[in-house]
């Protein structure tokens, strides 16, 4: 469904070049869940500034289901991809009220025919997304963003994220921010979306048992290359106290 081919991320510090990726490449099929670790300045966050357009990679391509979107704009791919990021206070607009946010997520890819009156059978359907997760959200529909607590937002960005099914969801360490018992629900609402809905989707993740229990693949960065690439039983197989050990070699 993506292929990333050959990508390489140059920066010129003024002394030398900084390869932050090193042609890097990797297919992930439809509905694959793949969680990505790796030491600071391993090239993770430079992939999904790539991948998502905020960043145009020195060279290699992107593919999302066999179209090159490395041209494509940021605002373009928004139809394409969803992004849910570390700061639960940048999924939202804390101004708008949890209804006015899910009507702009809902209308993602469709801005054109946009309207800002929210219809009864859309508040119905927020509702009803909400619901599911016996939070008590579905009641809060008319409170400003601001007024949740870091963890409700991040589930209303999931939500949100997953209202229009993107072909691709990037999860930017999004639990890191979060408490470890809330982390640990947000982890839970995360796996009932993606394979419910079997999205494709990547997340990068600091905590090594997430990364081992949630996921089909596990990859590990290094310098800006791919130096493990796991799934299967070989991945379940695997320890937190490995995955660290890895980390120090």
């Amino acid at each position: 469904m993506i292929s990333l081919k050959d990508i390489s991320q140059i920066f010129d510090n003024g002394v030398d070049n900084n390869y932050v990726l090193k042609s890097l490449s990797l297919d992930i099929p439809e509905g694959q869940f793949v969680t990505i670790i790796g030491g600071n300045g391993a090239g993770k966050s430079t992939l999904f500034n790539i991948i998502n357009g905020n960043l145009y990679p020195t060279s290699g391509s992107i593919l999302i289901d066999g179209k090159d979107i490395k041209r494509t704009s940021h605002s373009a791919r928004a139809a394409l991809i969803a992004r849910v990021f570390q700061d639960p206070n940048t999924g939202v607009c804390p101004d708008l009220t949890v209804a006015e946010n899910m009507a702009l997520a809902n209308s993602r890819g469709k801005w054109r025919f946009f309207r800002w009156a929210i219809r009864k059978k859309d508040i119905a359907f927020f509702e009803e997304r909400l619901a599911e997760f016996e939070l008590g959200l579905e009641n809060m529909l008319r409170k400003k963003a601001s007024l949740l607590s870091g963890g409700q937002r991040q589930v209303v960005s999931l939500i949100m994220a997953t209202l229009q099914k993107p072909r691709l969801l990037l999860l930017d360490e999004h639990t890191a921010a979060l408490d470890p018992r809330i982390a640990k629900q947000v982890m839970s609402i995360t796996k009932k979306l993606v394979e419910e809905q079997k999205i494709t989707t990547i997340m990068i993740s600091h905590n090594m048992s997430d990364a081992i229990e949630y996921g089909d693949r596990l990859l590990m960065l290094n310098s800006g290359e791919i130096v493990m690439d796991v799934s299967g039983q070989q991945k379940s197989d695997l320890t937190p106290a490995q995955l660290i050990t890895l980390f120090e070699s």
